[in-house]
């Protein structure tokens, strides 16, 4: 005979692989819609579709993952959309606000581009001031969040992960008028995530095969 704790941690396992899978599917749906936009307003870039399908997906799963943390602290739905679109914003802040006092690290020419500092600062823009920042961001929003290591853990992760893929122009393009054009593009992908990733989620937790868990509805 089982006993109680089992089904809890079954319980645990499934909704977090619900929330993993999701996390994938809305990668991709993010990539291709930064894809499609991509391809409307400034140029065709279908060339890195594999490769870049590789590492939505992988992001995805990193940002399933926190949010099988998180969600039972976020609203229900259909606010959850709105809750988890926040915690991005605030995870990507810091490194806006760096990039724009900072100003421009490079220049968009044609079909490439110059770098307008030295090769260690434009690193030291990156690393510390996008994935360094956002990745301290998410684990204090995991932690402020769930109130545990688990979540500080896994937010971080994925925030690393998000900045790393969608958020990978932020100090490129800080002071330059692409500014407005790049946030435009992020929030579209930001919103087409956070939408997938919440609905898929709860149509997974629907099925039979679940029985409803892990997720909230």
């Amino acid at each position: 005979m089982r006993t109680p704790e089992v089904p809890d941690l079954m319980d645990m396992r499934l909704g977090r692989t619900a929330s993993v899978q999701a996390g994938v599917l809305a990668g991709i749906a993010g990539f291709a819609t930064f894809l499609l936009i991509h391809h409307l307003w400034i140029v065709p870039i279908w060339f890195i579709a594999p490769a870049g399908t590789l590492v939505a997906a992988a992001g995805g799963a990193a940002v399933g993952a926190a949010y099988a943390e998180l969600l039972p602290h976020l609203p229900r739905r259909p606010w959850t959309t709105i809750g988890l679109i926040i915690v991005i914003g605030i995870v990507l802040l810091p490194a806006f606000v760096i990039a724009e006092l900072r100003g421009p690290i490079f220049a968009m020419e044609g079909g490439g581009g110059t770098l307008l500092v030295p090769g260690a600062e434009a690193a030291a823009g990156v690393v510390v001031g996008l994935l360094g920042t956002a990745t301290i961001a998410g684990a204090g929003s995991g932690w402020l969040i769930a109130r545990n290591r688990r979540a500080a853990g896994t937010t971080a992760l994925a925030a690393f992960a998000f900045a790393a893929g969608p958020g990978h122009n932020i100090p490129l393009l800080g002071g330059t008028p692409a500014v407005a054009k790049e946030l435009v593009i992020l929030a579209a992908v930001v919103a087409v995530a956070s939408i997938v990733l919440v609905e898929a989620h709860a149509w997974q937790a629907r099925l039979p095969s679940t029985n409803g868990l892990g997720a909230r509805s």
